[in-house]
């Protein structure tokens, strides 16, 4: 028996399965494929991820335009802010740099001997004169308040204080005395008044007797001195010191609230 082979004589060879007459055309079909699916499934990715982020900035074009709505709103409560600061700092500098009269008449009552009575009292300070009697010592308090008033009511951005900064205030004083030993009794309580920088007796006479020496508003009884003495303080805070201290107070003020918040906070968290 004769044996027949049954390959076709273009693959007797050994040729590569699939190279036959196509030579291999049909993996070249199905490489073409995948590509073109890979093709497609990139560019559905990258569709899709534009499409999300176009989404996201018209989202955050949406809340920037609500955000700009709502500081137009709170634009007015800003400028309110900001003016209530401003006036608060002027207030501040102009407390900052007055004299408190008040005060000095208050430790003057509390410092003056029983021996001692006052005939005229009359302050002085940057070139204002503040005369009173012993019963009306708070006048130049009041007038120096309705200075300062008056000036923080002003709409101007800087304030001036009717007081410049620096200035010495001092105050003279006329009175009559039981004896000499009560008015240097008196010179060493005054010096006891706070930010006094110098005490000076100016005159101390002894009215002979039957006589009558007078001070500036009456004579004194027979054989009593009368006298007259300066008072001088310490020089106002410059412009310089007065806004320091502003800044101060300011800055304490703020440490102060933060603290109040924080346990207005806590105290509602527990």
């Amino acid at each position: 028996m004769r044996a027949v082979n049954l390959i076709p004589a273009e693959q007797r060879g050994g040729a590569a399965v699939g190279a036959g007459r196509s030579e291999g055309g049909a993996y070249a079909v199905l490489a073409l494929c995948g590509g073109l699916a890979l093709m497609a499934l990139l560019y559905g990715m990258a569709r899709h991820q534009v499409s999300s982020r176009r989404s996201q900035a018209a989202s955050i074009t949406a809340q920037a335009t609500q955000a700009q709505s709502a500081v137009e709103r709170l634009a007015p409560y800003t400028s309110f802010i900001a003016l209530r600061e401003q006036r608060t700092q002027a207030v501040n500098e102009l407390v900052n740099s007055r004299f408190d009269w008040a005060h000095v008449f208050h430790e003057f009552g509390r410092v003056l001997p029983v021996e001692i009575s006052i005939s005229s009292l009359s302050g002085t300070i940057a070139g204002t004169t503040a005369v009173a009697a012993p019963q009306a010592a708070a006048a130049p308090s009041a007038a120096a308040s309705s200075a300062s008033a008056a000036s923080a009511s002003a709409p101007s951005t800087s304030v001036t204080s009717a007081t410049p900064p620096g200035s010495v205030p001092t105050f003279t004083l006329t009175g009559c005395a039981t004896s000499q030993p009560a008015v240097a009794l008196m010179l060493e309580r005054l010096r006891l008044m706070d930010g006094v920088n110098a005490v000076t007796l100016q005159s101390s006479t002894r009215a002979s007797s039957g006589a009558s020496s007078g001070g500036s508003s009456g004579g004194c009884p027979s054989r009593d001195p009368a006298f007259t003495a300066e008072v001088t303080f310490d020089a106002l805070p410059t412009a310089a010191a007065t806004v320091a201290a502003t800044k101060t107070v300011a800055a304490s003020s703020g440490v102060a609230a933060s603290a109040a918040r924080s346990s207005s906070s806590g105290a509602t968290a527990r």
